[in-house]
C-alpha cells in the first residue's frame, strides 16, 4: 500500500515519462513482478495498492469486479449537499471535448455508475463528505458530484476552478479528493485488511482555511 500525494500519476503516458509503478520498479528492482491493483487520479491523493505477484493480481481484480474491495474517499464539495442524497446512480460516458482532451459526462448511453454519500461536517458554503464509489468508472466522483451542482473544491476539469484561482493563492490550489480508507479481504490467507491513509498537510490546513467563516473565500 502507498499513499500517494497529489500531482503524481499512477502510471506513464499521455506526455508523462513515468509515474508511481515506474518509480517503485525502479526502486525495488529486486522484485520479478510489480504491478497496479487499481488507479486513482492525478489530482487525486491517497490509498494506492500494489500487487508483487500476478497470481495476487488476478484476485485481487476479481474481487474489485465483484464488489468485494470497499473503497471509501473524503472530499471537500462546494455549497451544502443535501442529506438525503444518499445514493447517486447516474450513467458516464467518456467523450473528446473540442480540445481533444477526454472528458466524462452524464449520458443515457453511459456505463453505469453508483455512488454513496454521507455528510460528515457542513462548514460555512462547504461541505466535508464521505464518498464510497461502487462501481469504479472514471472521474466517477467528480462528474456526480458536480452534476448536483456541488463540485469537488479545486477541480480544474469538473468545477469552479475559473472563479477558485481569482480569489485563492494558485500555491493551494490541490483538488481536495483523498482515498481514505480501504478494507478487503486478502486473497491468499483470508485475512481481513483494514487500512487508513492520513491525509497530507496542504489537505488539512485548507480544511481549517474553510472551517473558519471569517477565513473563507467566497466564491
Amino acid at each position: 500500500m502507498f499513499n500517494k500525494p497529489h500531482g503524481f500519476a499512477v502510471h506513464g503516458g499521455s506526455g508523462i515519462n513515468y509515474g508511481v509503478i515506474e518509480i517503485f520498479r525502479n526502486i525495488r528492482q529486486e522484485l520479478i513482478y510489480l504491478e497496479l491493483v487499481h488507479r486513482i487520479d492525478k489530482e487525486t491523493s491517497g490509498i494506492l495498492i500494489l500487487a508483487k505477484k500476478r497470481s495476487i493480481l488476478r484476485k485481487m481484480h476479481e474481487n474489485l469486479r465483484n464488489k468485494k474491495i470497499h473503497k471509501e474517499y473524503l472530499a471537500l464539495l462546494h455549497g451544502h449537499w443535501l442529506k438525503k442524497n444518499t445514493i447517486i446512480n447516474l450513467p458516464l460516458l467518456k467523450k473528446k471535448g473540442i480540445n481533444q482532451k477526454k472528458k466524462v459526462c452524464v449520458h443515457a448511453q453511459g456505463k453505469p455508475a453508483i455512488t454513496k454519500f454521507k455528510v460528515n461536517q457542513y462548514f460555512y458554503n462547504t461541505t466535508l463528505i464521505s464518498i464510497i464509489p461502487v462501481t469504479g468508472r472514471t472521474h466517477q466522483i467528480r462528474v456526480h458530484t458536480s452534476q448536483f451542482g456541488h463540485p469537488v473544491v479545486f477541480d480544474k476539469k469538473y468545477g469552479n476552478y475559473k472563479i477558485e484561482k481569482k480569489n485563492i493563492s494558485k500555491k493551494n490550489t490541490r483538488l481536495l479528493l483523498h482515498a481514505y480508507k480501504i478494507f478487503f479481504l486478502h486473497p491468499k490467507n483470508n485475512k481481513k485488511i483494514f487500512i487508513i491513509a492520513p491525509l497530507d498537510e496542504q489537505f488539512k490546513k485548507l480544511l481549517k482555511i474553510f472551517s473558519k467563516k471569517n477565513n473563507f473565500y467566497n466564491f
